[in-house]
């Protein structure tokens, strides 16, 4: 059920040998770009997040993390390895992005270049997830996005670098106001009946421009995006 948690149990000593049966590789969705903000009741509304794609995949306490562009993700943020065991199911792949943060807790894309394409050891990892792909090692694709996202949420509770995307349903013209005066470029807006799509997303998923008002001074901090100011 979607809103069980189950428990993991790991190995005290997992295989690393042993065969996977996750996929090695997931086809990525690639979001539409929107024409402007809008209100909906069939979309979930979120910050686009400033970071890099990444896919978290973990087999009896395994973890593999790729980014579009590195197949071992891992080797670039090392302490992100314990996660795995903060998931409450098995045979997983979760869908997010990738994080770097600065000594303030914020997102720092220079950062995350700095550890990706050049291997320096700065700032601090943080994962945020945003799609559940596969759940016990069945693919969840052909599930709507409102039964992923609700299942996400069982399964995966807030830690120190892992955390699920506050989304908001309806109020995408709202979301995009608060984004806006965050600084923030790009809202993402996804159908809550819609299924995960290779490739091009249609409808299914759209990358939303967003102005940022002219006044931000600083990059807002990973905890303030998570709590949107829409109050």
């Amino acid at each position: 059920m979607d809103g069980e948690q189950l428990p993991l149990s790991i190995p005290s000593h997992p295989d690393p040998d042993a065969p996977s049966r996750l996929p090695a590789r997931v086809v990525p969705m690639q979001p539409t770009r929107g024409d402007a903000p809008f209100d909906s009741d069939e979309f979930l509304f979120e910050p686009w997040w400033p970071g890099a794609r990444a896919w978290l995949f973990v087999e009896e306490g395994r973890l593999r993390l790729r980014t579009q562009g590195l197949a071992d993700a891992l080797a670039a943020v090392p302490e992100l390895r314990g996660m795995a065991s903060g998931i409450h199911t098995d045979g997983a792949v979760v869908e997010g992005t990738l994080l770097v943060l600065d000594a303030a807790g914020r997102p720092d894309p220079d950062l995350l270049r700095a550890r990706l394409e050049a291997g320096e050891w700065v700032g601090s990892p943080a994962f945020v997830a945003t799609d559940l792909l596969w759940d016990a090692y069945t693919p969840q694709g052909r599930r709507p996005f409102r039964a992923r996202r609700a299942r996400l949420d069982a399964v995966l509770p807030p830690s120190d670098t892992m955390v699920v995307g506050r989304g908001y349903p309806r109020e995408g013209i709202l979301v995009a106001e608060a984004l806006a005066s965050l600084g923030i470029e790009a809202l993402s807006a996804r159908r809550l009946d819609a299924r995960h799509r290779a490739g091009a997303a249609g409808d299914a998923w759209l990358r939303v421009p967003v102005t940022p008002a002219p006044d931000v001074s600083q990059r807002p901090t990973l905890a303030l995006i998570l709590r949107l100011p829409l109050e």
